[in-house]
């Protein structure tokens, strides 16, 4: 493969033609002026449509923008610029030789990248809407490079992905090629003339545990909106029964740009709208989505499934026994299966698999802690949250627990708020097995 310098001339990256490229070269002189670029974009229709359309689209303005030249006025040559850059590249590549990249797919989720971004510019006030426009409609621009230039390889890279999801598609475009989607999409867009302060949060923005290395709230809500709107692209188009899955991590995230919940259901839907209304004009296959707010009820409901927990309470002491059952149904609607001796608690365990034992150090037939060191020394039981529980709390039982492979050490005079806290983490716990249940189902199906 060829180092990025060579690969930034290769003839096959996608670049601006016709009435694009005459703008491009327009803008480069240090004369030129806005009546002469409005003749050149006059004579393309489809460009003339769009950038008037957008131009309304971002005005504040009660009088719409009928002509050419005073959406160039409004939205300014550079602007204008990047937006024949992008509308070009779409025009050119809605098809190509790379088999297992999904053409139709990646503008549908660029496209409603880009709107995202200019919704979001409107509440964040970070950039001018059509800029943050084009910056979300090119974010992706390596992938579609990659899969231009190298075909037969990208569709390599893809079906490396497919198989191990875990690794990001950065890493398997590495492996293979010498580059990434997003190494090579900054310095195209640089070369384009995109302001650094644009492509520079995309090399950021896809991992989730990073932020821009400055202390300019400029550039950290860039790499947020970025977050947002690909987040949001990919609910729109992943399968059905996904989305209530994706949504609470989503909402979460538009929360740190101030999008609460309040509103976001008609942020959400006027979004949406606009997206299939550009799908229409602009020849891309957008996807139906039930409102938002529906969507996120599915999603609610979900959570609040995960968190419900089946949990075995194994005491010989009726009296602790019950207490401790009425303290989980202040806790929440747990499942809750009582056992009074450590023989029973043991069968139990293997035949339920529960999320939970709880124990007491002083259990008939087989104490506590026998139960513990029992359960951790087979497969089964390696992966179920242990609390054990004494009547006194004393460092010496404590260490004994921890060392038998309890998760927690508690007295039997627990409050209803500290075992909830316990709780939590036995919640973080189950969620992390279900999702690698579904991830390993989901790597089955696609082998």
């Amino acid at each position: 493969m060829m180092p990025l310098e060579q690969l930034k001339t290769n003839p096959k990256l996608p670049s601006p033609k016709g009435v694009a490229l005459a703008v491009l070269a327009l803008s480069k002189r240090e004369d030129v002026t806005l009546g002469e670029i409005a003749l050149v974009v006059e004579t393309d229709p489809a460009l003339s449509g769009r950038l008037i359309k957008l131009a309304n689209s971002a005005s504040q303005s009660s009088r719409p923008v009928v002509s050419v030249r005073e959406a160039i006025v409004r939205q300014g040559e550079k602007t204008v610029c990047q937006l024949a850059l992008g509308f070009s590249l779409l025009d050119q590549h809605r098809a190509g030789a790379c088999d297992s990249f999904d053409y139709q797919r990646y503008w549908s989720h660029s496209l409603l990248m880009a709107l995202a971004m200019k919704a979001l510019g409107a509440r964040v006030r970070v950039g001018a809407s059509d800029e943050l426009f084009i910056c979300g409609l090119l974010a992706q621009i390596g992938q579609l490079a990659l899969a231009t230039v190298y075909p037969e390889e990208y569709s390599a890279v893809l079906t490396a992905h497919q198989a191990s999801p875990a690794q990001s598609i950065a890493v398997h475009e590495r492996e293979r090629l010498e580059t990434d989607h997003t190494e090579l999409g900054i310095a195209m867009m640089s070369d384009w003339g995109i302001p650094g302060v644009f492509t520079q949060p995309l090399a950021l923005y896809e991992d989730p545990d990073q932020l821009s290395d400055t202390t300019e709230s400029r550039s950290n809500s860039l790499v947020l909106m970025l977050r947002l709107a690909h987040g949001l692209a990919d609910i729109a188009l992943a399968p059905a029964d996904q989305r209530p899955q994706m949504i609470p991590a989503w909402l979460a995230l538009a929360e740190k740009l101030d999008v609460r919940f309040d509103d976001v259901g008609r942020f959400v839907h006027d979004l949406i709208g606009e997206w299939h209304d550009w799908g229409t004009l602009l020849k891309i296959q957008t996807e139906p989505l039930p409102p938002f707010t529906g969507l996120f009820d599915k999603a609610e409901k979900a959570a609040k499934d995960a968190s419900l927990l089946r949990i075995v309470v194994a005491d010989s002491n009726d009296f602790t026994r019950r207490k401790t059952m009425a303290l989980l149904a202040e806790s929440g609607q747990h499942t809750v299966y009582p056992v009074g001796d450590g023989h029973s608690a043991m069968a139990l365990v293997l035949e339920l698999m529960p999320d939970v034992i709880i124990a007491h150090m002083r259990l008939d037939q087989m104490d506590g802690l026998a139960l513990c060191q029992t359960l951790r020394e087979v497969h089964a039981g390696c992966g179920i949250y242990i609390v054990l529980m004494d009547d006194k709390h004393s460092d010496e039982f404590s260490i004994r627990a921890y060392e038998g492979g309890a998760d927690s050490y508690v007295p039997s005079t627990i409050s209803s708020r500290a075992l909830h806290a316990r709780l939590v983490a036995a919640q973080r716990l189950a969620r992390l097995k279900n999702t690698l249940v579904k991830e390993r189902a989901s790597v089955g199906k696609q082998k």
